[in-house]
Formats: structure tokens, C-alpha cells, sequence
């Protein structure tokens, strides 16, 4: 029977008296219990759950196995089945909290490996979406059917399956994303972990809508393994580079990117942050969602039940003597008055925010309440940015495994980068005209996007036809 309460407040030494007329032993290792070596049953794990044990293999002895147990165990029952279950075995007591984990760990890999179509069809969609490196798994009914899409590159291209899509499909992504499965006119937020079959590892953020043939569900595909990239390797050309790494070495002041909606912005100001992680530098960040875990920083996610916003995050990182702060995006007047003032006192401040160009950045500032002044004492710099397909240097005959046959593989960062020099501060300080400002800096060297997606059409790294389709957005 199951250890109450009322029992635990009694001796410690009928319990230990107990333990050993069991055959207990004490697990000594408080972190972790050994990994096993087979795929359960589904009627093994639900034993484990109800009994609340869990067992594996001997390594020393593959005819044996240790069962691990806890306070919470159900003993009455678990030495009447466990003859039937194992030949030979030991006991071991641990912490209750290792075969929590472990029976959690269990039921996450449980949702991918039953056996039924849905699940077996969700496995596979996520494979090849992996595979491909896609962004964004699409899910959509249409009147006759339901089709399934996938974002590479920046475009949706459709997946061919050999199996139909059905609404139980799509009841599996809202059951294991741990949305209410009877609610199908209301828009829903979720996510779950996947590991690929090469051992990567995701947190698959889910959302659905309803539409007028039935939902849609779209997956955000995160990596949920810790991440370091440089801004070689996503594509900064080396000028683009050396500008950011000069002024990232001042400490302080703030650095902003703008651009669409998958214009790469955050990938970016995390290649920014590789460059300042440090023993000796204190990094925060507040992000919605947090998409790539990086050591070394304080990563911090909004939660708005809980309070966490983008403003009353920068608000508490400013009491935790932060050296650099990157905030996701600044969306209010609250956040951009105090990232403008985080960035004055001695605080690096990266951030992105939603404009058209470089300079229409400084009138989306002053709209946000930031004042002349503090826009030209604060901002160092403002890029400009867009993702253009990379051009795949292979003879498209369709086996290549980079690009598929597309002659695109993966994207390059263009960008327009205003660095805000003396003159421009002082005619952003006056309140001097965007056209004006715009006239100063090209006469100072300021390159568009035009100018600088030219020169990589030049490069032969993008294609002139992806440039004008992106520019004209």
C-alpha cells in the first residue's frame, strides 16, 4: 500500500526497519538513475505510473535489473506483481523527484513511439521538415482534404505524403502540444519536444486557428539544444562585421534591428552575442519565445499570466547588473523609453524593432515617446535587414543533398547598417527631417539595400531576381 502522510511523520526507524526486511538498498546517486537499454511497453508504463516505480537493466548483469522506488511507492502491490514482471532483480530507494523525471521522459518519448497512423505520420512530417532544415511545419484543411507545407529558406513549399491527412492527425499535435482537443473554434498556443532520429533535439511550438474548412495548425521548429553561431557563419559580409564588433566594444549604447517578420533579426543580434560572452560579462535576455538556448547567459522568456512582459523584465534586469541586455523587441512606449535609458548608463542594449528602413526607425522612436535627445545619445547603431536566398553552386540535376534540386541553400543576411556619427547625432538631437538625415548619411558613406544587395549579386551568392522580389516588399 502507498506510504500516507501520517505515516512519514512517524520513526525513521521502522521506516529503515521496513526497507530492510523488504530488501532495500539506498541509491547513493542523487542526480540521476541509469538510462535503459529497451523500449517499454505501454503496459509497463502504465504500471510504473500506478505503482509509481520504474526499472532497468543490470549493465553487469543483463539477466538482472534494478527497480528503483520511493516513499510513494506502492510496496503492497509492487512485490506482488514484481515476480511476474522479473526473474532477477534488486531494489533500490531513491528521491521520489528521479522516477517523476524519468516516468516524464518516458511519456514524452511514449507520444512518438505508438503504434498508430497518426503518430508514425507526425514522426515522419517532422523528419523531413528537420532534415530539410524547414522553419515552420503548415498543417491547412481545405474543402476536400488537408495539406501540409513547409517553410525552406523563407518559402512555403508543399510536402508530398504518401498517406491522407485526417482530423486525428491533428488531434495528436493538440494532444501532445497539451491544448483542450474539444475545442476547435478557438485559437490555441503549445508546444512539445521532439528528438530526431540523429538525436537533435526540439521544442515544437504549436498554434491553431480555426477556418471556415477546418483548422489550421502551424509548427515553429526551435531548437532546444544550446547554440553558438558567429556572424561569419550566418553570412555578415566582413565590413558588415567589423562595424558591429567596433562598436560592441564601447559597452554600452544601443544597437537595433528592423526589418519584416522573418527578416532574421533575432538570429542576428544572437550572433552579436556570441561575440560578447564572457566570464567577466553578465548577459540577460527577455525574448517571446526564447528560440535558441545559449550558455553562459540568463535567457528569460515573457510570460504575460506570470507577469513577464518586455518592459517589467528590462525593469528587473536593470537591478541585476547587467553589463549587456538584449531585449526580443521593443513593442511599447514603457520599453523603448527604459532600453533608451538602460543604454545611457552604461549598458549595452540590443534590440529589434519593426520599421521600414534604417531611418524610419528614428521617427518609430520618437513615436514611442523616446525623446530627440535620448534617440542621439542612445542609438549607435541601426541595421536594416533582409534574408535572400543563398545560391547553391551545384548542376541542379536533383541529387544534391544541400539544396534538393532548388539551387538555394540556406539564406544571406542584407543589410543597411547606419552608424549614428557626430554629425547625424547632432541633427537627430535638433529634430532635423528623416530626408535630411537620410541626405547626411548617404553623403557620409551610407550604403541601401539596393547598394549592398548589388554587391552580392556580384559575389554570385544571391540570385538578381530574389533580390528585387525581396525589395519590394
Amino acid at each position: 500500500m502507498a506510504i500516507t502522510s501520517s505515516e512519514k511523520q512517524g520513526s525513521h526507524t521502522d521506516f529503515w526497519n521496513l526497507e530492510q526486511q523488504l530488501g532495500i538498498s539506498i541509491w547513493k546517486n542523487s542526480l540521476t538513475i541509469p538510462n535503459p537499454d529497451y523500449t517499454y511497453k505501454k503496459e509497463e508504463i502504465a504500471l510504473f505510473h500506478d505503482l509509481n516505480f520504474v526499472y532497468v537493466s543490470n549493465p553487469d548483469k543483463k539477466d538482472s535489473c534494478f527497480v528503483f522506488v520511493s516513499d510513494q511507492t506502492d510496496f503492497f502491490k509492487l512485490f506482488q506483481s514484481l515476480p511476474f514482471l522479473l526473474q532477477t532483480y534488486r531494489c533500490y530507494l531513491c528521491n521520489d523527484r528521479l522516477i517523476k523525471e524519468r516516468l516524464s521522459f518516458l511519456e514524452d518519448q511514449n507520444q512518438f513511439q505508438a503504434e498508430n497512423s497518426a503518430t508514425r505520420l507526425l514522426a515522419q512530417i517532422i523528419e523531413i521538415a528537420t532534415s530539410r532544415n524547414a522553419s515552420d511545419i503548415h498543417l491547412e484543411s481545405h474543402p476536400q482534404s488537408k495539406k501540409v507545407r513547409i517553410r525552406i529558406n523563407g518559402i512555403l513549399e508543399p510536402l508530398e505524403l504518401d498517406e491522407e491527412l485526417h482530423d486525428v492527425l491533428f488531434s495528436k499535435i493538440k494532444l501532445i502540444s497539451k491544448m483542450d482537443i474539444t475545442k476547435t473554434r478557438t485559437p490555441q498556443d503549445g508546444h512539445f519536444p521532439y528528438t530526431t532520429g540523429d538525436g537533435k533535439k526540439f521544442d515544437m511550438r504549436t498554434s491553431t486557428i480555426p477556418g471556415i474548412y477546418g483548422e489550421k495548425i502551424v509548427i515553429r521548429l526551435l531548437p532546444a539544444t544550446t547554440i553558438r553561431f558567429s556572424m561569419e557563419e550566418l553570412g555578415f559580409q566582413k565590413n558588415e562585421a567589423e562595424l558591429i564588433k567596433k562598436q560592441i566594444r564601447q559597452k554600452s549604447g544601443m544597437i537595433l534591428f528592423t526589418g519584416p517578420t522573418g527578416s532574421g533579426k533575432t538570429t542576428s543580434l544572437y550572433a552579436i552575442l556570441n561575440e560578447l560572452i564572457s566570464e567577466s560579462v553578465n548577459i540577460m535576455t527577455i525574448e517571446d519565445p526564447v528560440e535558441y538556448r545559449i550558455e553562459n547567459i540568463t535567457q528569460v522568456e515573457v510570460n504575460n499570466l506570470a507577469g513577464i512582459s518586455f518592459s517589467s523584465a528590462l525593469r528587473a534586469f536593470l537591478r541585476q547588473d547587467p553589463d549587456v541586455i538584449l531585449v526580443g523587441e521593443i513593442r511599447d512606449d514603457e520599453t523603448a523609453q527604459i532600453a533608451a535609458r538602460a543604454s545611457q548608463t552604461g549598458h549595452l542594449v540590443l534590440s529589434t524593432l519593426h520599421s521600414n528602413d534604417s531611418f524610419e526607425t528614428l521617427r518609430r522612436l520618437k513615436n514611442l515617446g523616446v525623446e530627440n535627445d535620448d534617440i542621439a545619445s542612445s542609438v549607435k547603431l541601426i541595421i536594416s535587414q533582409r534574408l535572400v536566398r543563398r545560391l547553391c553552386h551545384c548542376d541542379l540535376d536533383g541529387d544534391c543533398q544541400i539544396c534538393h534540386g532548388s539551387g538555394f541553400s540556406g539564406r544571406v543576411p542584407m543589410m543597411e547598417i547606419l552608424e549614428i556619427n557626430a554629425d547625424l547625432r547632432n541633427r537627430i538631437a535638433k529634430g532635423d527631417s528623416i530626408a535630411s538625415i537620410r541626405q547626411a548619411a548617404v553623403q557620409s558613406g551610407f550604403q541601401t539595400l539596393k547598394v549592398v544587395g548589388d554587391k552580392l549579386i556580384k559575389q554570385n551568392l544571391v540570385s538578381a531576381a530574389d533580390t528585387v522580389f525581396i525589395l519590394s516588399d
